[in-house]
């Protein structure tokens, strides 16, 4: 299945925030801010990379207004080809 634009860009976001590595996490508020997308679209985008087995996305932490994403090997694996055919 192909990737949309949208979810490419949020893709790439990530894996540069979390140094392309699946132990290190970022917040989705960073992402938001750093993709220039609304918030709503970049959830939707979250979501969808996360039942895409793309990404992992933590619980919301009680008092917390964010949640912490991480890379799943798939999801590396997936920039990694992108980044080859660049």
């Amino acid at each position: 299945m192909a990737m949309s634009e949208g979810q490419r860009t949020i893709l790439d976001i990530i894996a540069v925030l979390t140094g392309r590595t699946l132990s290190t996490s970022t917040m989705d508020a960073v992402v938001i801010d750093k993709s220039g997308l609304s918030a709503e679209e970049v959830r939707n985008y979250l979501s969808q990379l996360e039942g895409l087995g793309y990404i992992t996305i933590g619980v919301k932490v009680s008092g917390a207004d964010y949640r912490m994403i991480n890379m799943t090997k798939e999801g590396l694996q997936v920039t990694s080809d992108s980044q080859a055919l660049r």
